[in-house]
């Protein structure tokens, strides 16, 4: 068996893991009514180090060879971060008008607008990487936020055995022998047959907010507009803080979950909910720290950054 199917293993195992981070402590700003509104349009753009992202062309991560064919990411939880630290969010816990998949394939996918943004001036941006714990859920997805479930399970970005929505898929080729790529991210609840090796503790959750500071400090008028141009480098899911080699021999069983971790530090770096750096126990621990994650506590951004703002 080819050594990305084991790979695969792993990202689909990395599911059975759920998180308890606390969300108390951010005091969210209620949006603003649309009389003190302005537009702010982001754009998303998938590269590889300084090129700009083809599929299925061939480039070099880390010393291999990697083409995508496929490149899906969810994002959710966006707020505006103003000069004096207030938060102003977009539709906090509604999917349906919050929830995005970008689509490498589906141009029209990477830009989106924020049709209700306070009139202020801003210094930074956030987002989620993925859903958070509360509203990862399919079955009260169906309920509550129809939409977005329809728009997930026709993307192929929901897990067919776990209760959860794949937050990343990267799919394509590696190796001077083409091998199959298949790196899945998510969260979902634990399953009955993985009751003996699922480890509860809370701080192995795939999903990550993003924070990015803008590189001037714009100023959004009321009525007016404000565009964010965010560069996703591709690049760094094996070549970011953590170096992922492919061809590694990967251990069987719980020890694959550990495996995984490297490459969702570094897609999203390592922030939680607080804006805390995220540590990652051992499979089956709850005191001992994952051997060889390397992940800065400044590492907020993952694979993420502002190309330019308009």
């Amino acid at each position: 068996m080819k050594n990305i199917k084991t790979l695969f293993a792993i990202a689909i195992a990395t599911v059975a893991l759920s998180s308890c981070n606390k969300e108390s402590s951010f005091d969210y700003t209620i949006p603003p009514t649309v009389q003190d509104a302005g537009k702010v349009t982001l754009q998303f753009e998938n590269y590889v180090g300084n090129e700009a992202l083809q599929l299925n062309h061939a480039y070099t991560s880390n010393g291999q060879s990697i083409s995508f064919s496929e490149v899906k990411y969810v994002i959710t939880n966006i707020a505006m971060i103003k000069e004096n630290g207030d938060q102003v969010v977009y539709n906090w816990d509604n999917l349906n008008k919050a929830g995005y998949i970008i689509d490498q394939a589906e141009e029209a996918s990477r830009t989106f607008v924020l049709d209700t943004m306070a009139a202020a001036k801003y210094k930074s941006i956030r987002f989620g990487l993925g859903v958070k714990k509360d509203l990862n859920s399919l079955t009260t997805a169906q309920r509550k936020s129809a939409d977005f479930y329809t728009r997930t399970q026709t993307k192929g970005m929901q897990w067919s055995w776990a209760d959860g929505f794949q937050f990343a898929k990267f799919a394509g080729t590696y190796g001077t022998n083409n091998d199959e790529l298949s790196i899945l991210i998510g969260s979902g609840k634990k399953g009955k047959k993985l009751k003996t090796s699922w480890n509860s503790n809370e701080d192995r959750d795939a999903f990550r907010y993003v924070t990015l500071d803008l590189p001037t400090r714009p100023t959004l008028a009321k009525d007016g507009t404000l565009k964010i141009v965010i560069k996703a480098d591709l690049d760094k899911i094996l070549n970011g803080e953590n170096r992922v080699t492919l061809s590694e021999k990967i251990p069987a069983d719980q020890d694959n979950l550990d495996k995984m971790f490297p490459i969702v530090n570094n897609i999203g770096g390592r922030q939680d909910v607080n804006g805390k750096a995220i540590i990652v126990k051992k499979v089956g621990s709850t005191t001992e720290n994952l051997e060889g994650l390397v992940s800065s506590p400044a590492n907020k951004t993952g694979m993420f950054s502002v190309l330019n703002v308009q």
